[in-house]
């Protein structure tokens, strides 16, 4: 075999090779944080705001696993509060695995979230509420297990 023979065989091996790697990115589903990311970024003074009045308080709001599930615990000076908010368990890996709940302490400051709800791996736990019209706001990762 001749030296032209082997220029054409490497031209095809690489045009092979690209064609392999075009083909897997169009096939590779991405994921965005969120589907309004544009709009999203827009309101993101809101979270900045809350996260300077969640760092005022006495404690931070605790996320804690236990053997049935994870339990969100608020403050002392937030209790018996009329609270509004939301929980978002973000899952890096698979938007779809995302949950999405109410936020709705009780009379001691604490929600209780069955672990039927969580697939194990990592979670990024977004706690946003509002007492009287002043935004909260606080991540946490937890590692379900």
């Amino acid at each position: 075999m001749n030296w032209g023979h082997k220029i054409i065989i490497v031209f095809a091996v690489f045009a092979a090779g690209i064609l392999a790697l075009v083909t897997k990115s169009m096939r590779t589903r991405i994921d965005m944080v969120t589907p309004d990311y544009y709009s999203e970024e827009l309101k993101y003074q809101q979270v900045i705001d809350g996260k300077e009045n969640a760092g005022r308080l006495s404690a931070p709001v605790n996320i804690s696993q236990e053997d049935t599930g994870v339990r969100i615990s608020f403050p002392p000076e937030l209790r018996n509060r009329s609270i509004t908010g939301k929980l978002i368990f973000y899952r890096p890996s698979d938007s779809g695995k995302d949950i999405l709940l109410p936020l709705q302490p009780d009379l001691q400051g604490q929600q209780f979230i069955d672990r039927g709800l969580f697939i194990r791996g990592p979670y990024k736990v977004k706690v946003a509420w509002t007492i009287n019209n002043l935004p909260y706001y606080q991540e946490q990762l937890i590692n379900i297990n």
